[in-house]
């Protein structure tokens, strides 16, 4: 039993953190295994099944326990860091580019022409179910815990507390990225199951979206953090608690900080094997749909503070609705850390799906910049 329980977890820890959409005992055994790795207690957690999209969620099932051999594994730097603000002198925030990777892909892209599957663009609307809740804005919650909804409805009416007026030299936001080396595809109809679906190459993974993103908040005047470590590699189990170490001292380095976002993305397969990419097209273009996901305490977490969080993501997603409508997917409220006990402004936010390209991505990182720029001057 011992063995088949790490194999799960093995396989498991590549899935998305939204594993509640498959309902026999494999699926369930999965979810139990992954969220373990990541801190998460399922025991009183709750989902339903009236309330699922049209289009079956399944984890990403694939032998990811190594990367391939064509990846350079050198060691990442430790101490680097760089101020990437724009010349530009109308833009006053700065971003703090900390742990630059040394880490290469050397993978050759053009040998994956396999048509394995169908990708489909697709919009993930609005839910009608007891489970969801509306806010001001038209954009929802996903209630997945005990407490009440017209507790959390309360909640949402209140602004967290970000601490009022900010300095534009000083940094307001923390991005980093606990599974960093997460990537995406390319636009295509059709996908190969070999395509890899995680790089090191900084222009490929999640640390190019949070470049966009932080980007973003520097031309809003907002300086920030971007914290490039790879969290996720070599041991991709440990990746939660070597993560919760950069946001500790990245936190004592800039008591400034105010907002920290662990960057990821989705990982969305349907049953027949095609994979749906989540999409809004926002302005003419196409942007990959967000998700927040804000932990709930149930008594293991340490996060006594975990309501500060829900009202910062229902903030977010409230600027979200209103600057960009259909961007964001529904806020996942759940029993799940992801390191929020570390912070009264930490949320986890995936962006798109591994079917995604990685422009829909990019632009999707620069309008959260945008969002959260409004969150910051409401």
């Amino acid at each position: 039993m011992g063995k088949l329980r790490n194999f799960l977890v093995c396989i498991a820890a590549f899935c998305c953190p939204i594993l509640i959409g498959t309902d026999n005992a494999v699926g369930a055994a999965l979810r139990e295994a992954a969220y373990l790795s990541a801190g998460v207690s399922l025991s009183n957690s709750s989902s339903s099944k009236s309330d699922k999209p049209d289009i079956p969620e399944i984890p990403e099932i694939q032998d990811n326990s190594e990367y391939p051999a064509s990846y350079s594994q050198q060691s990442s730097s430790q101490s680097s860091s760089s101020n990437n603000a724009p010349e530009n002198p109308d833009i006053l925030g700065t971003v703090i580019r900390l742990n630059e990777t040394e880490l290469t892909d050397e993978t050759d892209y053009s040998v994956f022409t396999e048509n394995s599957g169908k990708i489909y663009r697709m919009n993930y609307g609005k839910y009608s179910s007891e489970n969801y809740i509306n806010l001001k804005s038209g954009a929802q919650i996903r209630n997945c815990t005990s407490i009440s909804n017209e507790v959390l409805e309360a909640a949402a009416e209140k602004l967290p507390e970000l601490g009022g007026n900010y300095d534009p030299a000083e940094p307001q936001v923390l991005i980093y990225h606990t599974h960093t080396t997460e990537s995406f595809l390319p636009k295509a109809d059709s996908y190969d199951e070999k395509y890899p679906t995680r790089s090191f190459s900084d222009k490929r993974n999640m640390t190019a979206v949070g470049d966009a993103l932080c980007n973003a908040l520097a031309k809003r005047g907002i300086s920030s953090v971007h914290d490039c470590k790879v969290h996720d590699y070599p041991s991709f189990n440990d990746a939660y608690s070597v993560s919760a170490e950069t946001v500790k001292r990245d936190l004592e380095q800039y008591p400034s900080i105010k907002i920290v976002i662990d960057l990821h993305r989705d990982a969305i397969i349907s049953t027949d094997g095609s994979l749906p990419a989540p999409v809004a097209e926002i302005n003419g273009k196409n942007a990959a749909q967000f998700m927040i996901i804000s932990g709930c305490d149930n008594g293991t977490f340490d996060m006594p503070d975990y309501m500060e969080n829900f009202k910062l993501a229902c903030l977010l997603q409230n600027c979200a609705e209103t600057a960009y409508p259909s961007l964001a997917r529904p806020v996942l409220f759940d029993y799940r850390c992801y390191n929020q006990n570390l912070s009264t402004g930490a949320l986890l936010i995936e962006v798109g799906s591994h079917g995604n390209s990685l422009d829909e991505a990019l632009y999707t990182g620069e309008l959260l910049g945008n969002v959260i720029a409004d969150a910051v001057g409401s």
